[in-house]
């Protein structure tokens, strides 16, 4: 994302962490710009604070990708000076105060500054109805998703949804993964809704870049619908069943869907970085000399399909072999970094300002396809997936799925969502999570585990008076 939208977030950066404090309805001397912007909501600091939440929004999203990326065997972090980040997820346990309390408390900060902007855009005077409602609804679109990344990790542990407490009120309680994802489809569909009443409205901000064909109230829109169909796919087999994929698939049909040109196979929506001073560089885009981030070559290149002798192209398009002097290891961890990523390469060079996907138009097909597929559309669901297998993967369809078992049918669509989406957004991990497949990832050490759930962090548990516990619902 460029620069100007980092220098325009908001100093909610320093909000507390616990998510009971979620108002900011009394003046708070540390944040006067909060303050400010809820005293005085002008057209140019509401658009300073809408960049500052599509500033917000990425924030964690390299950390999400490699430490959902480790659980999943997709690479590893080998950085010796980090030592719970390559141990943890591999050995085990995670720590609720270390690694597997990660990703949560920048998903809350931007849910609070999405809840103090749409409380000051409520009371602005310089804005027209159209440009409220269209604000109102990237608002609700960006705190969607941050309750969709927080709910991809907790699973069943569930999450708080009732941010908008007084600062004074006790923590929000946790609700049901279901209720979670309810709650954002909810966001979603409002947001939408507001979208086409106003298609004609104009964004009074900056859009960023990686917006590019959704920057407008109907494009976004599409967008929004993209994330409806995602949410109840992942609703689905947390319980919602056919229902949800059913939903999915209406969802699809107003979406950016496309499988008339194999070319439009990576349009769609992308976080922006840049290595600009004060901005949020994209630190997976190691050299190929670089010690920290590895991919699994050993786990990948055990579950890579082969048309002939050549590997799927998802995976060589995306690794090269490692140029350090020597191979990079750890004492204690079996594994010997050989092969990096080149997933945000530019050029075939690392580039710290690749954008990093929110949702493309490949994982909308394999979504579709899921949903087609536990819905009764098999033959549509094969074409699907056998569209992506063919056009990303260089591969060979497969014949005869149409009439195999359900859980032949997933093995083969969670290959395709894996290398379709590897390194993306630790698709590996939350796909065998959510479909109880985590036992078929390969352990990768010796006397490893895979985790089968990213912890509560203590803070909050804590803040509950659930002391150790950090699994409210016992799941």
């Amino acid at each position: 994302m460029l620069n100007k939208f980092q220098k325009a977030a908001l100093a909610a950066a320093a909000a507390a962490t616990l998510i009971g404090c979620a108002n900011f309805d009394v003046t708070n001397p540390n944040q006067p710009t909060l303050d400010d912007l809820l005293a005085n909501p002008t057209r140019t600091k509401l658009s300073a604070a809408a960049s500052g939440l599509f500033s917000r929004s990425r924030s964690e999203i390299t950390s999400l990708i490699w430490r959902l990326g480790s659980m999943g065997r997709e690479g590893i972090n080998l950085a010796g000076n980090n030592q719970p980040d390559y141990q943890e997820p591999y050995f085990g346990p995670l720590s609720p105060s270390g690694f597997g309390g990660a990703l949560w408390q920048s998903r809350f900060t931007l849910i609070r500054d999405a809840n103090t902007y749409m409380d000051a855009l409520a009371k602005s005077g310089d804005l027209s109805a159209g440009e409220k409602a269209v604000s109102q609804a990237m608002a609700q679109t960006l705190k969607a998703l941050a309750f969709m990344y927080i709910i991809e990790t907790r699973g069943k542990l569930g999450a708080p949804v009732d941010v908008g407490r007084a600062i004074d009120a006790a923590p929000a309680p946790f609700v049901t993964q279901d209720s979670v994802y309810g709650y954002a489809i909810g966001l979603l569909t409002d947001a939408y809704a507001k979208l086409q009443a106003n298609p004609t409205a104009t964004f009074p901000f900056s859009v960023p870049p990686g917006y590019s064909g959704f920057d407008t109230p109907p494009t976004f829109g599409k967008f929004v619908m993209a994330l409806v169909a995602k949410a109840n796919v992942l609703r689905a087999t947390a319980g919602c069943g056919a229902a949800c994929y059913t939903k999915a698939l209406t969802a699809l049909n107003s979406s950016f869907i496309d499988t008339s040109d194999p070319s439009t196979l990576q349009k769609g929506v992308y976080f922006d970085f840049s290595n600009a001073p004060s901005d949020q560089a994209n630190d997976l885009s190691e050299p190929l000399n670089g010690v920290r981030y590895f991919a699994d070559s050993l786990i990948l290149y055990q579950r890579v399909q082969y048309n002939g002798l050549t590997p799927d192209q998802r995976l060589t398009s995306k690794t090269a072999a490692s140029t350090s002097d020597a191979p990079q290891s750890i004492a204690g961890v079996d594994i010997t970094g050989t092969l990096k990523f080149t997933r945000y390469f530019t050029n075939n060079q690392p580039d710290p300002s690749h954008p990093i996907p929110v949702i493309k138009n490949e994982e909308l097909i394999l979504l579709r396809a899921e949903a087609e597929w536990f819905t009764g559309a098999k033959a549509a669901a094969v074409t699907d997936l056998n569209y992506v297998r063919v056009n990303s993967g260089g591969l060979a369809p497969v014949v005869g799925l149409a009439t195999a078992t359900d859980a032949t049918f997933v093995n083969a669509l969670l290959y395709e969502r894996e290398f379709s989406l590897l390194w993306e957004q630790g698709t590996t991990w939350i796909d065998a999570r959510r479909f109880n497949l985590l036992s078929t990832i390969p352990l990768g050490v010796t006397d490893g585990s895979v985790p089968a759930i990213m912890p509560i962090p203590s803070a909050e548990c804590n803040a509950r008076s659930l002391g150790g516990n950090c699994n409210p619902l016992g799941g």
